[in-house]
């Protein structure tokens, strides 16, 4: 089976709905939407119908613009990259980087918001939230720079506390595609592990549910 990440899914989206706009890819075996973290998982039957749906990486489900990529997590159960309810080490393990994905942010979080709760980790030289180009609406999660590596350390030791305005937020390390470790081409073959982190290579220790390839100028 073959599971994808969907960024920036609206709290108003239901599973099946993910289910009925994906079932035109091929069959659709599961589908979670993680409704206050804004994002959320369709895992298909078999890989052809994940390769046609990655074609389609930018899709609009109820008004909002969603972006569909692998989910190079744990593996293929359901949740299986999600993080777990504000458990577990949130990628504390991996390359050393400035650089800090939020996600599950209230809709109404600005800039100022994020960088003001961050602040106290460290000195911060960007923070960003994402916004749909068209509606200009939050999709949910953002990015928070600071001046070292060292902040961010101390951010993901806070991993299970982390609320803005009363709703908890899950942060992951953001490590840009080009400094990631290379994985090793060793089990199931070269190709399918280079390219998409193999579960315990890349992916694993830069994030839990595939966040890799978002990037945002003065952030990348």
């Amino acid at each position: 089976m073959s599971k994808l990440f969907l960024g920036g899914v609206s709290p108003n989206t239901t599973e099946q709905t993910i289910r009925d706009v994906f079932n035109r890819f091929g069959e659709v075996s599961d589908a979670v939407v993680m409704r206050d973290r804004g994002f959320g998982f369709v895992t298909f039957r078999d890989q052809e119908g994940a390769d046609k749906a990655l074609r389609e990486a930018t899709q609009e489900i109820d008004g909002q613009r969603i972006d569909v990529k692998p989910a190079q997590g744990k593996g293929g159960g359901k949740g299986g990259g999600g993080g777990g309810g504000g458990k577990g080490d949130g990628g504390s393990r991996g390359p050393a980087t400035d650089k800090v994905f939020v996600g599950g942010l209230p809709q109404d979080c600005s800039d100022d918001k994020i960088r003001d709760y961050f602040e106290q980790y460290g000195t911060i030289v960007d923070s960003v939230v994402m916004k749909d180009r068209e509606t200009n609406r939050s999709r949910g999660f953002g990015f928070v720079q600071f001046d070292s590596p060292d902040p961010v350390d101390k951010v993901m030791d806070d991993y299970k506390n982390h609320k803005i305005e009363g709703k908890w937020v899950e942060v992951k390390r953001s490590v840009p595609r080009d400094q990631m470790p290379t994985p090793a081409p060793d089990n199931r073959g070269g190709g399918r592990d280079s390219r998409s982190g193999g579960g315990g290579g890349g992916g694993r220790r830069l994030v839990q549910f595939g966040i890799v390839s978002y990037s945002h100028a003065g952030l990348a």
